[in-house]
């Protein structure tokens, strides 16, 4: 069964060569795949005769690269491109591939480090073993941090991001003032926005994004696990318009609906922003994150976290463990690559965040969301408290937010839309 997982990965990984040889190499740069990694014979040659090619400035296609491995046509190998290419979906994925691929080898030669200083333990003293096995684990690091940063450095870094926050160029704005004013969003942290079902926390993440994207022209990424790429649009069209998302369904909207729709759309088409609803698992989330991050992103919004589905080796884990996984990968994610991520997460019945409280610890700001009882359609009002702010001020009182379509108006903003839209009522 592994060794078939094995093939499987690198058959669809040379499936994203053969179909976009330059993408794969971009998207799988950071990944240093080598010939190596491959177990299979036929992979690992077509890995090397792809590379042969593309440094000829040759093109790297099935023909080609039947022609390069083996002149005369094997009809083994013509089988074994032609299901490389029906087994990816598109180049996109390389990433994921890649990052499947270089786990896997990593593993074999663990497996065999561990084995070798087993089979030492017979005739050699157990110190001695530990020693040599230390000294191989450590050599062995895929991604060894054998530069440290020194204090000289650090220190300066510090200094910057002070002055910088002096000039107010700290922290990523969001468009709401009572984040803004603690210095916005910190690169590399996590926000959790977080409330029971209708409490508005998508709402809220969404309205961050767009100001993001919109306002502030910073490179991001969403992750929809609720919803399509299609209907998100369309719901940010409609809220970019100020036109009825329920009155385009329906077919009613008139001229001057489509107007404003399509003008929205020309806005809308300059955000520099991807999005996905296919990184349903961590390791798919993390491969998509990284190619995000490559091409410019600076905040990852997921929604939510609970919704994301096991990797293969936590299926059987119970669901408070495979959310405690989830929120270790993103935690890693925004450490490692230094982007910020806003984390929508259900809660229970109690408040707290549902399943798992791990990623509450590593969050740099914690925003919850819920629905007041005199909520109602004249008064569409939601709480905003800020449970947690590392470094910042923790206010006793909620802010008060007010829904209008799928914008989250202030208290000062919201008086202003009552003053502009009460002559329409009237």
């Amino acid at each position: 069964m592994t060794t078939e997982l094995q093939e499987e990965i690198e058959t669809a990984f040379i499936g994203c060569l053969l179909m976009d040889f330059h993408q794969t190499l971009a998207e799988t740069e950071d990944l240093a795949i080598t010939p190596e990694m491959f177990l299979s014979g036929r992979a690992r040659a077509a890995f090397e005769a792809a590379h042969a090619l593309a440094k000829d400035n040759a093109p790297v296609d099935p023909l080609t690269l039947r022609d390069k491995i083996g002149p005369g046509g094997d009809p083994a190998l013509t089988a074994f491109l032609t299901a490389a290419i029906d087994t990816s979906p598109s180049a996109a994925h390389a990433a994921y591939y890649g990052q499947l691929l270089r786990q896997k080898h990593e593993a074999r030669k663990l497996r065999a480090i561990l084995a070798a200083a087993s089979l030492r333990l017979d005739d050699e003293p157990a110190d001695m073993v530990q020693t040599d096995l230390l000294r191989i684990l450590e050599r062995n690091d895929p991604d060894p941090g054998t530069t440290a940063v020194t204090m000289p450095v650090a220190t300066d870094a510090a200094v910057t991001m002070f002055r910088r926050a002096a000039e107010g160029l700290g922290g990523i704005r969001t468009g709401f003032a009572f984040i803004d004013a603690a210095g916005g969003l910190p690169e590399g942290a996590i926000i959790i926005v977080s409330g029971k079902a209708g409490s508005c926390k998508t709402t809220l993440a969404r309205n961050i994004l767009q100001h993001v994207c919109g306002e502030e022209k910073i490179p991001a990424a969403l992750i929809t696990l609720e919803m399509s790429e299609t209907q998100i649009a369309a719901q940010t069209l409609t809220h970019l318009s100020e036109t009825s998302f329920r009155k385009f369904m329906a077919g009613a909207a008139d001229a001057r609906d489509w107007t404003r729709l399509l003008l929205a759309k020309a806005r809308a088409e300059g955000w520099p922003l991807g999005m996905t609803s296919r990184a349903r698992t961590p390791a798919r989330l993390s491969a998509f994150v990284r190619t995000a991050v490559r091409r410019g992103a600076r905040v990852i919004v997921l929604d939510y976290l609970q919704a994301l589905q096991p990797d293969p080796g936590q299926a059987r884990s119970n669901i408070e463990q495979q959310v405690t996984h989830a929120s270790a990968t993103v935690r890693e994610l925004a450490a490692t690559l230094n982007v910020t991520f806003i984390v929508v997460s259900t809660e229970s019945r109690d408040g707290e965040l549902r399943y798992s409280d791990a990623i509450r610890y590593d969050a740099w700001l914690w925003l919850q969301m819920s629905q007041p009882e005199e909520n109602n359609e004249d008064n569409p009002l939601y709480h905003c408290m800020i449970k947690k702010n590392r470094f910042g001020m923790m206010p006793k009182n909620p802010r008060s937010l007010y829904r209008v379509g799928d914008r989250l108006l202030t208290a000062a903003e919201w008086i202003e839309h009552g003053k502009a839209n009460k002559g329409q009522r009237e």
